[in-house]
């Protein structure tokens, strides 16, 4: 048998046997609404070879509709960590302790529950603005003061996955991030420089308000915003911190008035205004990572 040969014939039993203990896994996911506007998620999954995987996810949203278990149809699955489903960047990878891919894809259906008195239009899931996504596993540990652990997110039917990270917390590690729409998410290891995923930030969230639509003179406002930014973000990065929280407050304050503000289940909506503060929140991380804060410290709330 040639090299080659031997190489695919390896290859080939490698992925039967990721099919296999991806098939023998074992997954529990437990859904709870435990107030108005925020879901909380237990989830386990055992492997075949009896290890678990744990994690709390919980979910809070600025404003949400119909929010239930249901409607937020919410799974998780363990995936092979040497071959993601995913486009990662050179130097971003998944731990082998925690291969979790969680999704959701809330449904388009008519009435998930029946007629429920707290249900509207057809019964399916609906948010304003933003929601903030933590994902809570002891199976990673946050080292003192650092970590290359962040939360990264693919837009379903998408394998192209990019950092929404907003905070990395204790306990063992708590990732946030924010999200205008719903996808599925990944917590990786990502090793590379600040600087470089700063820049790549600034350019999705100039891209993103460039593909929106912003009514009235708040686009040249808005865009004025992030030149200042760009231009301060080597050798004034408290000026390109107030100058993006200035672009978050606009933002903000034009949410459902300037620039749309809605999300539905099956995405037919642009949340316009959901996306641009979701990727000025993690640009903002990231900045704040450059000014030398730290990480790994005790969530505030």
């Amino acid at each position: 048998m040639s090299t080659q040969d031997f190489k695919a014939a390896a290859t080939a039993l490698f992925l039967a046997l990721g099919l296999m203990v991806a098939s023998a896994a074992t997954a529990s996911v437990v859904v709870d609404i435990t107030a108005t506007n925020t879901a909380t998620a237990t989830i386990s999954i055992t492997d075949a070879n009896d290890i678990a995987y744990d994690a709390v996810v919980t979910i809070a949203f600025d404003n949400a509709v119909n929010l239930s278990a249901d409607s937020l149809n919410l799974t998780a699955t363990l995936i092979d960590p040497n071959n993601p489903p995913a486009t990662l960047p050179a130097g971003v990878s998944v731990d082998p302790a925690f291969p979790m891919l969680i999704s959701v894809e809330p449904p388009v259906v008519l009435f998930l529950n029946g007629f429920e008195a707290n249900q509207t239009g057809n019964g399916g899931l609906a948010f304003y603005d933003t929601y903030q996504f933590e994902v809570h596993t002891a199976d990673l540990s946050c080292s003192s003061m650092t970590s290359s652990y962040r939360l990264y997110k693919a837009p379903h039917g998408s394998t192209a996955f990019a950092d929404i990270t907003d905070g990395i917390y204790s306990g063992s590690v708590r990732a946030r991030g924010r999200g205008g729409a719903f996808s599925q998410f990944l917590i990786v290891r990502d090793t590379r420089l600040p600087l470089l995923v700063a820049t790549e930030k600034l350019a999705n969230l100039t891209a993103r308000l460039l593909a929106s639509t912003v009514n009235g003179g708040l686009l040249p406002t808005l865009t004025a915003l992030l030149t200042t930014v760009g231009v301060d973000l080597l050798t004034n990065i408290a000026g390109a911190i107030a100058a993006l929280d200035q672009f978050i407050q606009n933002v903000t304050a034009a949410a459902g008035t300037d620039i749309a503000n809605e999300w539905i289940a099956g995405g037919s909506l642009s949340n316009d205004a959901g996306e641009l503060i979701s990727l000025a929140e993690t640009l903002r991380f990231t900045l704040t990572l450059l000014q030398g804060n730290p990480l790994c410290l005790p969530p505030s709330d």
